[in-house]
């Protein structure tokens, strides 16, 4: 069985032939990282960092925390899983010797020795966990004034978040993060504009000293002092390029996993009843923000606050040309604001059926087979070409629309231009302007419009942004079914399980799935649930998980309401095997471990026993290591898929499991198995609810529920009911 579930090693622990501390055993056993080929430094580190910043909670949501599918656990990934656990991280280079005591514990990553955690200092030296033996130690001497990198750790306030997200909505709550960065960004877009006038008044200084004079002296003056300025106008760009694509590289990663952890951890009731492009459609508004900070509409954004200056240099040249930009800008603002109700019009109706179209491609994917089986390929098409053309029609007029923009500011363009010419020859007339300043007035009239017009073209673009913004400040607002971001699940429960007078609808336009359903249910008893197609089984389970409020009545858990409850508190309580199994790419431990993420190898091997599955795994060539999921789903065979389906609901251990038809699929000798296992569960005071169409499972339930269309049919003893079950049943 131990290579079946893999062997794993810890790096940077002395060799094999050494015994290993009990501290370095008890880590390189943790269940926390058993999804691990390797242990590292900073695997070793995280559990004694996390206990030493007294943090509260459970080992499975340091489990959850951990990387997916990574090997082995860098330092990136190190301060994702504390980021994920609420803690905040600040790097810091720094001495050993210099870190402040009040700031440990912390992580530190020397030069030329593997991560540890500085715990305290005291007269005798400076105690540590070392990540590479796996083992306490104490500092001294020399050892104190390595070099390296200091991580420090603080829990975030997630009160303040909340109320400063009221305040200015969750997306500027954000940008708060990077307020620092905007400062540099505005610094360094002041001395861009400073330095832009290097050019206008080097072409000045040449028509008015040069040209005039001949003196090539003086040009070779001009031309090393605007050489210099160009230099430096390069480099500081290329600083304020990699500024803006770390911003726009971090609110793609920080918006795009929130707004992802946001849809995880809503209500059913907002996702089941929303088409899977809807779904798609909100992950993807934060894309166009990202697109917005790291494309040249940013820099737009920047660059007009400073038009002032030009304005500012064009009056001193040209006195009264510098009405021709003002008069430019309030001329492209009222432009703007009169097309304002068009962009968005436009915006929504190319938003609105992009969105349905790409819902008919996920869902022709999806059923491609169904489809094919029916051959109603040419009706698919159809559907298509429809939706095909109304998007291309709203693409068409949203076009339409910023080709409107682009021709109205190219003519505001020629016009300030024709404007400014005309105004500075008269100046020039009286003797009052300069040909140089001419020019210059030019230049730099354009340099004030130039960011104005791009903005302008583009301005269904930031119309976009706009809405995606709102979009995810309204989605972020909606109540998550999770109120606290750690669960700390220690209650313990007996597993009384009522239901008192329990009506659900799924819609209000929609028949009631129940209606005033009433049983109870003690430890150790089995309920078998049974009736026809449609008639409420399933919702009984769902109501059971928390996944939906019955509008009628009341659940109760050991004299507990189930809406006293956090939902994922709730099901970290019950097992749960659905009717349809379902399996994401990864390795059949990962698979298992995502009910259960803290489970020791001991624990997936036992659970698999129960299930019947344990030797075929075995008889894998990689064990529990097979990766199963994406793409290989088809590939496995249906009854193996339902055991490691049944599996993963006995890896939790609960008091309360739920089968939904757990005989799919299943041969004589694995029903017999099952049996035998929910059996054994009766004996050790487990509830368990069956949902089921075979005869050979009422052997084993105590009690039966017979729905009919929502309505409690008939419910009781075993023996009392089974006689009155019509045939068709079962």
């Amino acid at each position: 069985m131990a290579e079946a579930l893999g062997k794993i090693e810890v790096a940077q622990v002395p060799a094999e032939s050494a015994a290993l501390s009990p501290m370095a055993e008890s880590i390189k056993k943790s269940p926390l990282l058993a999804n691990l080929r390797e242990i590292s430094d900073f695997a070793a580190c995280l559990e004694i960092l996390l206990t030493s910043l007294n943090w509260r909670g459970q080992q499975r949501n340091i489990a959850e925390a951990m990387p997916h599918f990574a090997d082995e656990l860098d330092i990136t990934g190190f301060r994702n899983v504390m980021a994920n656990l609420q803690y905040s991280s600040r790097p810091e280079r720094i001495r050993l010797v210099d870190i402040d005591p009040r700031l440990m514990p912390c992580l530190y990553v020397a030069d030329n020795m593997p991560a540890f955690v500085p715990l305290a200092r005291s007269d005798y030296g400076l105690r540590i966990f070392n990540g590479g033996t796996g083992d306490y130690e104490t500092i001294t001497g020399k050892d104190m004034t390595m070099k390296g990198t200091a991580y420090f750790f603080s829990p975030v306030d997630l009160e303040e978040q909340k109320i400063v997200q009221a305040k200015i909505g969750w997306f500027w709550m954000v940008m708060e993060r990077f307020r620092g960065l905007v400062y540099q960004i505005l610094g360094l877009t002041l001395l861009l504009n400073l330095l832009a006038l290097a050019t206008p008044l080097f072409v000045m200084a040449v028509y008015d000293k040069v040209v005039a004079t001949g003196s090539m002296t003086t040009l070779a003056y001009f031309g090393v002092g605007v050489t210099i300025a160009l230099v430096c106008d390069y480099v500081l760009r290329r600083i304020r390029t990699r500024i803006f694509a770390f911003v726009g590289a971090r609110i793609d990663n920080i918006v795009g996993n929130e707004v992802f952890k946001r849809i995880m951890f809503l209500p059913p009731a907002f996702t089941e009843r929303a088409t899977i492009g809807a779904q798609v459609a909100r992950i993807k508004d934060f894309e166009s923000i990202r697109d917005f900070f790291t494309g040249p509409m940013a820099v737009v954004l920047f660059e007009v606050p400073f038009a002032f200056i030009f304005v500012i240099v064009i009056a001193i040249l040209g006195g009264p040309v510098a009405f021709v930009p003002i008069f430019m800008l309030v001329l492209y603002w009222l432009v703007a604001m009169a097309f304002g109700p068009s962009i968005r019009t436009a915006i929504s109706e190319t938003a609105r059926y992009g969105s349905q179209r790409q819902e008919l491609i996920i869902e022709t994917i999806s059923s491609l087979r169904a489809i094919k089986y029916s051959n109603s390929e040419e009706t698919w098409l159809g559907r298509y070409r429809e939706l095909s053309a109304k998007s291309s029609l709203a693409s068409f007029k949203s076009a339409q629309v910023t080709n409107y923009l682009t021709t109205v500011s190219h003519v505001l363009m020629i016009v300030s231009g024709v404007a400014t010419i005309a105004l500075g020859v008269f100046r020039v007339n009286d003797g009052v302007m300069t040909i140089g300043g001419l020019v210059a007035s030019m230049i730099l009239v354009w340099r004030v419009l130039g960011p104005l017009q791009s903005g302008f073209v583009t301005l269904t673009r930031v119309e976009q942004v706009r809405s995606s913004i709102s979009q995810i400040n309204n989605l972020m607002n909606i109540n998550s079914e999770h109120k606290d971001d750690v669960v700390n699940s220690n209650r313990k429960v007996d597993g009384y399980i009522s239901f008192g007078r329990v009506s659900l609808r799924y819609s209000p336009e929609a028949d009631p799935a129940l209606v005033g359903v009433n049983f109870d249910v003690q430890p150790g008893e089995v309920l078998a649930l049974v009736g026809g197609n449609g008639c409420g089984k399933s919702t009984v389970l769902k109501l059971l998980l928390g996944m939906y409020i019955p509008q009628a009545g009341s659940i109760r858990l050991d004299q507990t309401d189930i809406r006293q409850l956090d939902p994922l508190e709730l099901r970290q309580m019950i097992g749960y095997a659905p009717q349809t199994t379902q399996y994401f790419y990864g390795t059949i431990s990962q698979n298992l471990r995502l009910a259960n993420p803290a489970a020791t190898d001991e624990d997936i091997a036992h659970a698999c026993e129960m299930a019947n599955v344990l030797k075929d795994i075995e008889d894998l060539p990689k064990g529990f290591w097979t990766r199963i999921g994406e793409g290989t789903g088809g590939q496995l065979p249906t009854s193996f898929q339902q055991r490691l389906n049944l599996a993963r609901c006995f890896i939790k251990k609960p008091k309360i499991m739920l089968f939904d038809e757990p005989g799919n699929g299943l041969d004589f000798d694995d029903d017999q198995a099952f049996m035998k296992s929910v059996e054994n569960l009766k004996k050790e005071g487990v509830v368990s609810f069956i949902v089921t169409h075979r005869p050979s499972h009422l052997k084993i339930t105590d009690k039966i529920l017979w729905l009919e269309n929502g309505h409690m049919k008939m419910y009781g003893a075993t023996e009392e009911v089974k006689p009155h079950l019509p045939k068709d049943f079962l």
